[in-house]
């Protein structure tokens, strides 16, 4: 009876932090606020835009559903963009192409359309408002890609890393269906929000074993 009742014990606090990590979800950070760029956001000078970057699996460490990735406004600017596009992609590229196409692994996937955007007017975080979820599967490096057509003429500048080795964003101006573009070593201080784990964090029965042990 002693060995059943342990076991029906490590069954309902695992299901318990089962259901626990299911309610809260997680959201990693990626890269560090060092300085601030107007790409994608570049309103003020372009009236379109074309953007891709990348975040590399070791930054991410985690499989699951991302439902929002979000940026830093640095200055508080409000900027509006209009015919608003965000898609999502696995890319095995650490090293991104100039030729936009060449990185996708696979068909990139439409997870935000917008007639217009607007970021706050508040310095802080902002989300691309994402309207479809996207299944990261933590093995290949994660695509972002942005674009936008007319806008209010205001640039958001938001916050990126200091350079890394390759091209770690393309960008290209007043065109958002542009081919290739231009590129630089800049990754972004980017936030992953995901709407649930995928499962029960590995050490987490090995916990409630040791308590009996």
């Amino acid at each position: 009876m002693k060995r059943w009742g342990m076991l029906i014990l490590i069954v309902a606090l695992t299901l318990g932090v089962a259901a626990s990590a299911l309610a809260s979800g997680r959201r990693i950070n990626c890269y560090s606020p060092q300085s601030n760029h107007l790409c994608p956001f570049w309103g003020a000078s372009y009236s379109g835009m074309r953007f891709q970057t990348n975040i590399e699996q070791s930054r991410i460490r985690y499989a699951g559903s991302i439902n929002e990735v979000e940026y830093y406004n640095f200055n508080g600017a409000l900027g509006r963009y209009n015919n608003y596009r965000v898609y999502l992609c696995h890319t095995t590229r650490t090293n991104l192409s100039t030729i936009f196409g060449v990185n996708y692994y696979a068909a990139p996937v439409l997870v935000a359309s917008r007639s217009a955007f607007t970021i706050p007017g508040a310095r802080g975080w902002f989300g691309l408002k994402m309207t479809r979820k996207y299944a990261y599967d933590n093995v290949r490096h994660l695509l972002i890609e942005i674009r936008w057509e007319g806008d209010n003429a205001v640039s958001v500048p938001i916050y990126i890393n200091n350079p890394l080795s390759g091209n770690r964003r393309v960008w290209a101006v007043n065109d958002p269906n542009a081919p290739s573009g231009r590129g630089d070593g800049h990754p972004y201080y980017t936030r992953l929000n995901f709407v649930y784990y995928t499962a029960v964090e590995p050490t987490s029965l090995g916990r409630v074993k040791a308590m009996y042990e």
